[in-house]
């Protein structure tokens, strides 16, 4: 009896074992990676990273009622889902772990090892996160990111004036006050962190400042016109080291195909030209790349896949043939350069959109008429979205008697502009990666209606002391000319307003708590456009205190003062053509600080110094055009200690 019931324990448990084995989804055996999935299907395909996520590159076989797939992979950390019947795709349920596939869903996660052992990823949902960006590499990097003597990654970070900076990344979903750094000495601080093998992506938090590591391994696109600096763990003879991420990061394209891909066959060339064209019943893709050693065509014709349609060379040209259904198409080229996948859009295409990764994708509506194909752009697409942007960085530099140079710190700002139509305009500015201050402008008929965070609205005179920075303002159009305008603040415990009129050149108000806590203030401003432009606005508070601005000028002069009761602030500007000089001053009667600004002009170059009592001075050089511009200023604190001084390089870029 004894023998039999082991017997029959021994026989349970190899049962038990043969179903694990069955329903293990990633697995190591002989030398491949094999993927095991359950589903009632008729063909199921297994997509990801290593196949450029192919929906069709890599069917599964049935062996029982069970799909399997058997790849032969390098080690290293991958991503993965099925293919129902060439439509639905479906992450693993029985995953190592799990990352957000960037669709509102998840991809399975899996690390394999030199050793053949297949890691999840424990923790780090985002690691190794397969975003589709291009990785820049460092190549000015100073040696600070290791691994110690127990397998902790650390990140050192140089910053004398921080008081508690922190660092923020995929390892801790973007906290950006969970992971505190170590103060070490001499202005070095350091995170200490334990990583499975994976792509991290991070920023240090500095003072509420986001902060790019200037001493990354590499950096890529943060999704807001920044960067953040990036890096892999891997393991290496059964040790954790870290590196830059190891080649090109595949674009996650998974969508579902929106029409049926007929095989290119062979077709008229003569002529060819780049753009698009019918030809025998065809959509005739055309595209002109010297460098380029081999170009593919994606889109959503065929599920964004990247290796999907081999283009020829033909005369010079990359060509490629489609039989499409009729109806809005998308698309890219992918061109290989050097090895590496690079994406653009057809400089001749009938349309665009944003491609919602900083680019945009061409975009052509397919349409038959009695039997013959056209191809024609989408109205509402043409121009892409109606959306302007900015963004500005600054980069801190010091000096002093014992460093040349340090890095000092970095801040950015990215503002965008969204107007579909005149009756509506977005406006958004953002911070490092935090939303700073929005503005949303609504209009119907003679009504507009008005919603702002983070900054005053501009009601006259509020130089000196603004308004509130968040509310809402309508303003009411009664007739010609003439305003009724009503605001509303934002407090915990208030309810701070302002209305008044305007009309013409005139605008009055009265507002209580709007400026000043516990008191009623009045304001305005008078304006005239001829022969010159004079404005004169003024606010008074109930407290005692004031502001006062005038202004006028012309085309080639204007000069504007401004008064507070303690401080008397001057600018004037004087053109000679494309030629001009900018002078701005000021003076505190209190504090006896004087501040003098003197800026040359000349087309698209700048030169500038300024000085302000009782020791500080600067200059400034800058490079300005109506998209971008550039600029170096170089200030002194101390003119007695000429070694010490403040870098500041900034920059913006209009789009």
């Amino acid at each position: 009896m004894r023998s039999l019931r082991l017997l029959r324990n021994l026989i349970i448990v190899v049962i038990l074992l043969a179903f694990s084995l069955i329903f293990a989804a990633v697995e190591y055996k002989d030398g491949k990676v094999v993927f095991t999935f359950k589903a009632q299907a008729q063909v199921v395909y297994l997509a990801g990273t290593f196949n450029n996520w192919s929906p069709t590159a890599w069917p599964m076989k049935l062996v029982g009622d069970i799909w399997v797939y058997e790849a032969e992979l390098q080690p290293g950390t991958y991503q993965y889902k099925f293919v129902i019947d060439g439509k639905v795709w479906k992450e693993d349920p029985e995953a190592p772990a799990y990352t957000d596939d960037g669709f509102g869903g998840k991809n399975g996660l899996f690390t394999l090892t030199p050793d053949g052992k297949i890691l999840g990823a424990t923790g780090t949902a985002t690691a190794g996160k397969d975003t589709g960006k291009k990785y820049i590499l460092n190549e000015k990097r100073q040696n600070t990111i290791f691994v110690d003597v127990d397998g902790y990654v650390v990140i050192r970070y140089y910053n004398k004036d921080a008081k508690q900076p922190f660092i923020a990344g995929t390892f801790n979903n973007w906290k950006a006050d969970d992971t505190a750094l170590y103060f070490i000495e001499d202005g070095w601080w350091e995170a200490v962190l334990e990583l499975q093998p994976g792509i991290y992506e991070y920023k240090f938090v500095v003072d509420g400042n986001w902060i790019v590591d200037p001493n990354a391994f590499a950096f890529v696109d943060d999704g807001f016109g920044g960067q953040n600096g990036v890096f892999e763990v891997v393991r290496e003879g059964g040790k954790l080291v870290v590196r830059e991420p190891a080649g090109a990061v595949s674009a996650e394209k998974a969508e579902k195909p929106e029409a049926k891909v007929t095989e290119t066959s062979t077709t008229k060339t003569e002529g060819l030209k780049p753009g698009l064209s019918i030809v025998d019943g065809k959509v005739m893709f055309v595209a002109k790349k010297d460098n380029a050693q081999e170009a593919y065509l994606a889109g959503t014709f065929n599920g964004w896949n990247p290796r999907g349609q081999k283009m020829q060379l033909i005369d010079g040209y990359w060509v490629m043939t489609l039989v499409l259904q009729p109806g809005v198409h998308k698309y890219k080229f992918v061109f290989v350069i050097g090895g590496n996948d690079v994406w653009e859009e057809d400089p001749y295409a009938p349309a665009y959109e944003p491609d919602g990764y900083g680019g945009k994708n061409g975009v052509f509506n397919l349409v038959q008429e009695d039997g013959i194909l056209k191809i024609e752009g989408t109205e509402s697409q043409s121009s892409g979205l109606p959306v302007k942007g900015k963004y500005e960085f600054s980069y801190l530099f010091q000096t002093n008697a014992t460093n040349y140079l340090v890095f000092a710190g970095a801040t950015s700002k990215l503002t965008l502009t969204f107007s579909p139509n005149p009756d509506l305009s977005v406006s958004v500015v953002y911070g490092g990666a935090t939303l700073s201050t929005a503005k949303v402008l609504l209009k119907n008929n003679n009504m507009l209606v008005g919603f702002h965070y983070g900054q005053p609205w501009t009601f006259p005179a509020s130089g000196k002391t603004t308004g509130k920075t968040t509310g809402v303002v309508l303003s009411y159009e009664f007739m010609k000319d003439t305003n009724l305008v009503f605001g509303l603040g934002y407090t915990s415990n208030k309810l701070p307003f302002i209305a008044g009129i305007e009309f013409g050149g005139i605008k009055l108000y009265g507002a209580k708590d709007y400026y000043v806590n516990n008191y009623y203030s009045v304001l305005g401003e008078f304006s005239l456009e001829v022969p010159m432009n004079i404005s004169v606005a003024g606010l008074y508070n109930l407290n005692d205190t004031y502001y006062l601005v005038f202004s006028l000028g012309t085309e080639q002069f204007s000069i504007s003062a401004d008064f507070d009761g303690s401080k008397i602030g001057v600018e004037s500007k004087v053109l000679f053509g494309e030629n001009g000089i900018d002078i701005s001053g000021s003076y505190n009667m209190v504090t006896n600080k004087t501040i003098v600004n003197v800026t040359y002009l000349s087309g698209i170059y700048k030169i500038g110094a300024g000085y302000e009592s009782p020791t500080k001075s600067y200059l400034v050089f800058g490079l300005l055009d109506e998209e971008k511009g550039l600029s170096l200023r170089i200030e002194n604190p101390n003119i007695n200690n000429l070694a010490v001084n403040n870098i500041t390089l900034s920059g913006s870029v209009s789009f």
